[in-house]
């Protein structure tokens, strides 16, 4: 009977504590959301430009068997898109992320081919594919279409190929490891751990009853948020040397502007710590802060891009730059724009519209963060 009181004590108070066990329910099911969203489409498709200057029909043959390529599931294997052959426009094509990668089949491409297996002997030609080394995507559609060519050319009964193909790059410094490619990542998304902090910081003034003292300082909720904005802000400033140290001590080297990371970090900041206002307005306790935050930041970190490349849900466009779904998410620009930097030594007019987008969101996040502190604590005399 004793163990039936404890349990019933436990399990009331378990439930009296509904967010929390919400939110434990909750997340397992959004760890499955996440994964489902980024792995349950089927493969990934890969955007591969392609321009066919081959004046026979067999440079048509290839790109058609490129086109109608599929996994076993039935899922497309690349996205084709024609592209005029101009080597500047290819390169700004691939850096800006409008394909992957990019094929060029040559003038004699089929003559090549016809003539060595006429005679067994015939000039090479070179296709050249061009894409950034430091995208493992690239890796992986080189292998795809270098399958494909030799399958090509011994499908058309020449068993010695005459064709080279010839890997270009766009110039970027190729990554040595898995690491160095989610590094860039990972530093950024340190700062969002302060959404959690930020968040604890408030209500553990609800806790302590220390709000009302500050109420009667008349200190208005605009000014109680920059005050504990500005506080999160220096600590991040102190923490990312550290974490960019951490990295390079790890084994990470970037040629790219840690200026330009730096900055763009503290961007990111204010918007972690405006959604950490936000979750402070709907929380009694710093625990609850804690559970909460963990919440939000979890998933943001998984469809930010970090460690898998999430299937795009596009909006629209404005100047040029595509706005997601997930923009309304800071980390996805915010990883975004230190790829660029670090990886593909990106100057700031090239991250400029992450930059902007980041200062809409962290403006944005913090005028809601001061709003709903305003009116659901403010308001109520500092007591929820």
């Amino acid at each position: 009977m004793r163990v039936w009181a404890v349990f019933k004590k436990s399990l009331v108070e378990q439930f009296r504590d509904y967010k929390a066990v919400l939110l434990t329910i909750l997340s397992p099911i959004v760890f499955i959301v996440i994964f489902g969203l980024a792995f349950g489409q089927g493969f990934y498709t890969y955007s591969l430009a392609i321009s066919d200057e081959d004046q026979g029909g067999l440079g048509g043959s290839l790109v058609q068997q490129i086109v109608s390529s599929e996994y076993p599931n039935g899922n497309t294997m690349f996205k084709t898109i024609q592209a005029d052959y101009n080597k500047q426009e290819l390169l700004d094509g691939v850096k800006k992320g409008r394909y992957d990668a990019h094929l060029y089949i040559p003038p004699g491409f089929s003559e090549s081919l016809l003539s060595n297996g006429r005679s067994g002997q015939s000039s090479q030609v070179q296709v050249k594919l061009l894409g950034n080394p430091s995208n493992l995507t690239y890796s992986f559609i080189s292998s795809f279409v270098e399958n494909y060519i030799h399958n090509f050319v011994w499908a058309n009964g020449t068993a010695e190929s005459p064709v080279q193909i010839v890997y270009e790059e766009t110039g970027e410094v190729k990554v040595q490891s898995e690491f160095e490619n989610m590094a860039p990542g990972l530093m950024v998304f340190s700062v969002f751990f302060l959404l959690i902090l930020s968040s604890m910081v408030v209500t553990r003034e609800l806790e302590n009853r220390t709000i009302q003292r500050i109420m009667l300082s008349k200190v208005r909720a605009f000014e109680f948020c920059a005050g504990v904005s500005l506080s999160q802000m220096v600590l991040a400033a102190i923490m990312l040397p550290l974490v960019f140290a951490s990295s390079l001590l790890l084994g990470f080297s970037s040629s790219g502007s840690y200026a330009l990371a730096y900055l763009v970090s503290l961007i990111a900041t204010f918007s972690a710590i405006g959604i950490g206002l936000i979750i402070a307005a709907f929380c009694r306790t710093s625990l609850e802060a804690f559970i909460i935050g963990n919440v939000v930041v979890t998933p943001m970190m998984f469809l930010a891009g970090i460690f898998f490349k999430v299937p795009p849900v596009k909006l629209f466009a404005v100047m040029g730059k595509e706005i997601e779904l997930l923009t309304l998410m800071p980390t996805l620009d915010a990883v975004s724009a230190m790829n660029k930097i670090l990886i593909n030594n990106a100057s700031f007019s090239e991250i400029l519209p992450e930059i902007i987008v980041l200062v809409l969101l962290s403006a944005g996040y913090f005028l809601v963060g001061g709003y709903l502190f305003s009116r659901k604590i403010m308001h109520s005399g500092g007591v929820k």
